[in-house]
Order: C-alpha cells, then sequence, then structure tokens
C-alpha cells in the first residue's frame, strides 16, 4: 500500500487560504483495497484544502466513471460517478474521529504536518455507486446467466 502515500497532502508549509490538489483515480488505485466493488475506474478527484489558522477544510469532488459487477449477470457494468463531499480537520490531544455527531470531522493530533486522503477518496467513490446496480437494459445483460437465473427460479417456486 505504498503507493497510497501519492495520495497524502503536506499542509504544514502552506500558506493560509485554498490550495488545490489533483489526482486520476483508475484501477490500480482500487486494486490496493482488497475488498474492492471496484474493478476498473477512471475518476478524476479534485480536493480542495482551505487552511484556516485553526483548522482545514476540505471540499472533494470526483467526477467520471467506475465499473463493477451487474447485480443481475454479474458482467462488467461501467456507471456515471459523481460525487461530493465536505470534511472537517482540526487539531486535539487525542487522534481519531470527533466524538461529536459530526462524522465530518476528524482530530489530528498537534503538530501532525500531513493527512493522507485515500482512504476518503475510495469512500466516497463506493458510498456514491447505486445501491442497485444492474444493466438498464436487461438485453444487455449475460444471456446464458439471465437464463439460468430463470431456470433456477422457476425450480425454486415449484419446491
Amino acid at each position: 500500500m505504498e503507493n497510497l502515500e501519492l495520495y497524502t497532502i503536506s499542509f504544514k508549509g502552506l500558506s493560509l487560504g485554498s490550495h488545490v490538489f489533483d489526482w486520476k483515480i483508475d484501477d490500480k488505485f482500487f486494486a490496493m483495497y482488497e475488498m474492492s466493488e471496484i474493478s476498473d475506474a477512471s475518476i478524476k478527484a479534485l480536493v480542495t484544502l482551505t487552511k484556516r489558522s485553526n483548522f482545514l477544510e476540505l471540499n472533494f469532488v470526483l467526477k467520471g466513471w467506475a465499473e463493477v459487477a451487474c447485480d443481475r449477470c454479474l458482467d462488467p457494468l461501467k456507471l456515471d460517478l459523481t460525487a461530493q463531499a465536505k470534511m472537517y480537520v482540526t487539531f486535539g490531544d487525542q487522534a481519531g474521529e470527533d466524538d461529536s455527531e459530526d462524522v465530518d470531522v476528524i482530530v489530528l493530533p498537534h503538530g501532525e504536518s500531513k493527512l493522507n486522503v485515500a482512504q476518503y477518496l475510495y469512500e466516497y467513490a463506493h458510498l456514491n455507486l447505486p445501491i442497485r446496480r444492474v444493466h438498464t437494459k436487461q438485453s444487455d445483460c449475460n444471456a446464458e446467466m439471465t437464463s439460468k437465473l430463470k431456470e433456477y427460479l422457476v425450480v425454486n417456486l415449484i419446491i
């Protein structure tokens, strides 16, 4: 997972104000995660970091496409993907997620100088996939798999 270091933002030397970081996320990125549902992708990830005197604000924008397995036939299914998210980073004695109800706030230890956003990019991409992932037209599904499904459906209805 050493390639995930490419998604590290070093904010210590940055001036106050907005700074833009962008990455191209593809199949190699998602292959670094064992349980990824995305098999291929072409996503432009834009992260705008706004540095303030006592916290950081990160705005994530993901736009492109991702390929997942069709829920019906298991063939590859290419889906448009668009995601926007906002996250705040504060500094404190105890690192981790903030205890407040706002899950979009993380706490870094005082003196921390960088933040790796790879996990957030991975999560935002997956969270913005549709719940039901099937080909738009059933005729686009793998005919052999569809026929097997119908066969087993009929057998189960008889039993």
